[in-house]
C-alpha cells in the first residue's frame, strides 16, 4: 500500500495527468526511486503531508527549502519563480527580506550547468510539484481553510501544473539518441537529488 507521502515527489501517477510514455522517463524514474522513497519519510516534508506542521517547524522547513531553491535557479539560470514563491510565504509567515539574506544558503552546485544537467535537474523540481498541490490543502490546519498566504510554494502552478508537467516529458521525448545525452541527463537528476536530500537534513536546526 502507498504510504501517505508517497505523492510528495510522485512523477506523475495522478489519475488526472496522462502517462507519457519515453525510455528516459522510465530511465529517470529508476534511477532516482531510492532517494524518491527516503523524502517521502523526510520529517518536515512528512508532516506537512500529514497536515501535523507547527508553526515554527514550518518556518525552518521553507526557509531551507529557499536555501535550496535560491542558488539553484540562479546556478541554473532557471525562472526564480520558486525562489520567488518562497518570499512570498516567509513574508506572510513574518520573515522579512533581511532575515532572508542571513539565511543559509547550498553552495554545492556546479559552477556551469549544461543543458542536459538542467533538463536532469528539472525532473527533481517538476517532479516534486505534482505532489505540492496536495501538501498545500494540508496545510489549512496551520494556516486557515481558504487562506492563500504562506502556502504559494507547495500550490505551485495550481492548475496548470498538470500541463507544466506534460511539457517537460515533452522535452524528454526530444533527447537525442546518444547515449552520452542521456547519461548526463540521467546524473543531473541524480546529482540534484543527492544534493537537495543532504540540503534538507539540516532543516530543523538553529541559525543565528
Amino acid at each position: 500500500m502507498k504510504s501517505k507521502t508517497s505523492e510528495i515527489f510522485d512523477e506523475g501517477k495522478s489519475a488526472h495527468l496522462r502517462p507519457v510514455p519515453t525510455e528516459l522517463r522510465d530511465e529517470l524514474r529508476l534511477a532516482t526511486a531510492e532517494v524518491h522513497e527516503r523524502l517521502h519519510h523526510h520529517i518536515g516534508l512528512a508532516a506537512v503531508q500529514a497536515g501535523s506542521i507547527d508553526h515554527t517547524a514550518y518556518i525552518k522547513l521553507l526557509s531551507r527549502l529557499y536555501g535550496f531553491y535560491r542558488p539553484f535557479e540562479a546556478a541554473a539560470q532557471l525562472s526564480p519563480k520558486r525562489t520567488q514563491w518562497l518570499e512570498s510565504d516567509l513574508t506572510a509567515l513574518g520573515v522579512d527580506a533581511a532575515e532572508r539574506e542571513k539565511l543559509p544558503r547550498c553552495a554545492a552546485f556546479p559552477q556551469r550547468f549544461s543543458a542536459d544537467h538542467i533538463l536532469g535537474a528539472r525532473y527533481v523540481v517538476e517532479g516534486s510539484a505534482l505532489g505540492g498541490r496536495g501538501m498545500a490543502r494540508q496545510l489549512d490546519a496551520l494556516l486557515g481553510v481558504g487562506v492563500t498566504a504562506g502556502r504559494q510554494f507547495f500550490s505551485g502552478n495550481g492548475a496548470a501544473t498538470g500541463a507544466v508537467w506534460r511539457d517537460y516529458l515533452a522535452l524528454l521525448s526530444a533527447v537525442p539518441s546518444p547515449v552520452l545525452h542521456r547519461t548526463t541527463i540521467v546524473a543531473g537528476a541524480n546529482a540534484t537529488f543527492a544534493t537537495f536530500e543532504q540540503w534538507l537534513a539540516g532543516w530543523n536546526k538553529n541559525h543565528d
